[in-house]
Parts: C-alpha cells; structure tokens; sequence
C-alpha cells in the first residue's frame, strides 16, 4: 500500500471513529460542552467601588481609505466583592447617528480588584466630518439577582480624527 492512500484510509478512520463516538448512537465522548458554565449567568451580586471611564472616544479614518472606524478606550471598575455570576455591559450612544453599542463581560465568582471593560473597534459611516465632535454617552449596566442597576451614565465627547 502506498503512503498517501495510507494517510487518506487513516484519517477517514479517526474522522468517522469520532462521528460515532462523540454522535447520539453511542454517545461516550461529549464534544458539545461549553468552555463556560452558562448556569446562574447574571445570578449573584458584586459590590463596584470605583469606575475610571475615558473622557473622549475618536472615529478615525483608516489609513489610506474612506473607512472610519470608532476607538472607545476601555473604561476600569474596581470590584470590592463578588459573588455568583454578575454580568457587566459596557456600552456608547451616539443619538445623533442613532448609534448604539455594547459588550456584555461575565464576571466570575471571587474575582476582585480592578477588571478592564472594552468595546470593539467597530466601522462607522462615512458621513461624518473631519474635525467634528458629537456628543455621546457612555453607560456601564450590572445584571444581578436583584436585577439592572445602572453603574455609570455620562455624556462624552467623540471626536472625528483625519
């Protein structure tokens, strides 16, 4: 038998060994399991002391194109206590462009001190115009047992960058 045939018959047999071993049929291997518990998400409670949010975001165009794209920097809570599995959404508002955006990060359970919160660089609108600054406003949400509270809630500026 020559090699590369050898290599084809050999991967098809692991391929279809972990089809039917990983599969409903004979199910001893469980492929499926979430890298996170899911369970309780939201559930708990955490005690935020501090939260150093920027004063400013930038919607700069990328190098050599027409694309903008918007720069939030991360805004900083410092967590005293936590228990369970809070959940904290770091979001901006732009009304004007009727913009809106936010990341939900999980918190883990006896996880304290100071914890980053980012947005993603996102591509905005090409209609906006160099040297201008809208207002908007940046917003830090808890999900907890005992519901939404809202954490921070301030107006910023974002300015159009060249």
């Amino acid at each position: 038998m020559n090699r590369p045939r050898a290599i084809t018959y050999a991967a098809a047999i692991v391929i279809l060994g972990v089809t039917l071993l990983s599969g409903p049929a004979i199910g001893v291997v469980d492929l499926t399991t979430p890298r996170y518990d899911m369970a309780g998400l939201g559930e708990g409670n955490a005690s935020v002391d501090r939260i150093d949010a920027p004063a400013s975001a930038t919607i700069e165009r990328e190098y050599q194109s027409e694309t903008y794209y918007l720069n939030v920097p991360d805004a900083r809570i410092h967590l005293a206590s936590i228990s369970g599995k809070p959940t904290v959404a770091y979001g901006i508002e732009i009304p004007e462009f009727g913009y809106s955006r936010s990341t939900t990060h999980f918190l883990s359970d006896g996880r304290t001190g100071w914890i980053a919160l980012s947005l993603q660089t996102d591509t905005f609108s090409d209609d906006v115009t160099p040297g201008e600054v809208y207002e908007g406003e940046l917003s830090v949400v808890m999900r907890a047992s005992d519901g939404k509270s809202l954490l921070y809630n301030e107006s910023i500026d974002v300015e159009v960058t060249k």
